[in-house]
């Protein structure tokens, strides 16, 4: 077994491939700047071309941000399932540092 795999298959519980994920974003965006250049060096000043124009901008945000909410979800379901819940909303931080280890000597000096 190769070390990406060991690494998807970490704690025994299989993780989705996220190269398939990339390429698919990769060629998207790779897209959206193919058709902005065209249209920017190419294209006419119409009604239609601004249309597209602002529409391949819309999916190559939509893409980025869908790509890091996934990414994060993602994440969060796995830590989940390997038995470390997410903090409880409404519950505040503990914030005085008693689970803390003690700084270096002479680290405030």
């Amino acid at each position: 077994m190769s070390e990406l795999e060991a690494d998807d298959m970490a704690e025994g519980l299989p993780r989705p491939s996220w190269r398939i994920r990339r390429r698919i974003v990769l060629a998207t965006l790779l897209f959206c700047a193919g058709e902005v250049v065209y249209l920017t060096v190419w294209g006419r000043d119409t009604g239609v071309h601004e249309t597209l124009a602002n529409g391949v901008l819309i999916l190559a945000g939509s893409v980025i941000g869908a790509y890091v909410f996934g990414a994060v979800w993602d994440d969060a379901n796995v830590m989940t399932n390997l038995g470390r819940p997410r903090r409880p909303r409404g519950r505040p931080m503990d914030f005085d540092g008693g689970d803390a280890p003690p700084p270096p000597e002479g680290w405030a000096r």
